[in-house]
């Protein structure tokens, strides 16, 4: 078969599962690690970050509710199956943040380390989402949709978006906490940035 062509995959419904739920652990993992140092991210989670902070609220409760207005748009725009998949994940990331504190002691982390193990975690998490349909919801799904629409990357515009998130968090967490943030998020776009192209994946 020649090898120049390039189609989206078709996955069963056992490899969707699978590759969503260990996509969605490496998330979780990189949250758990940026709660754990008093840092916060872009997207979504970072807003949900930052409001649990400043609140006092649940980062797991916090993060599903921010993205329910979501859905509506990813319906409308991605169909039902990306919608279902997104959904699905952010429900997960949001109770696997919240079990794997107690299972996943890392007190004491310096924030340069969580900063760097979360870009690392959850860019490698995303990407894995993206690969099998889905998002961590929120600006996540409108950064997918513009780069289908327009051939943008969807780690820039989040980076954008995430940028701005920063800015605000200035005003509620110490500048050290903002400056090491910024790094785990620019971690994270880049790895979405120069990984996610679709002309790289190759069916044969």
């Amino acid at each position: 078969m020649d090898t120049d062509l390039k189609s989206e995959p078709r996955y069963s419904l056992f490899e969707d599962a699978q590759g969503l739920l260990a996509a969605s652990i490496q998330a979780a993992l990189g949250i758990h690690l940026l709660r754990a140092a008093g840092l916060i991210t872009g997207g979504t989670a970072g807003l949900a970050l930052l409001i649990a902070y400043t609140s006092g609220w649940g980062f797991g409760p916090v993060f599903f509710t921010v993205n329910l207005p979501f859905y509506i748009f990813a319906y409308l725009r991605k169909g039902t199956a990306f919608t279902v998949k997104s959904f699905a994940t952010v429900t997960a990331v949001s109770l696997l943040a919240d079990v794997m504190a107690p299972f996943v002691p890392v007190a004491g982390i310096h924030p340069a380390a969580a900063a760097v193990l979360f870009g690392v975690s959850a860019g490698v998490g995303l990407l894995g989402l993206f690969r099998h349909t889905s998002s961590l919801g929120g600006v996540s799904i409108v950064a997918l949709i513009l780069q289908d629409r327009f051939g943008i990357r969807a780690g820039w515009i989040q980076l954008g978006y995430d940028l701005t998130l920063f800015a605000v968090a200035l005003i509620f967490l110490a500048p050290d906490r903002v400056m090491w943030s910024l790094l785990g998020a620019a971690i994270l776009n880049f790895i979405v940035a120069v990984n996610h192209r679709r002309d790289w994946y190759v069916v044969s």
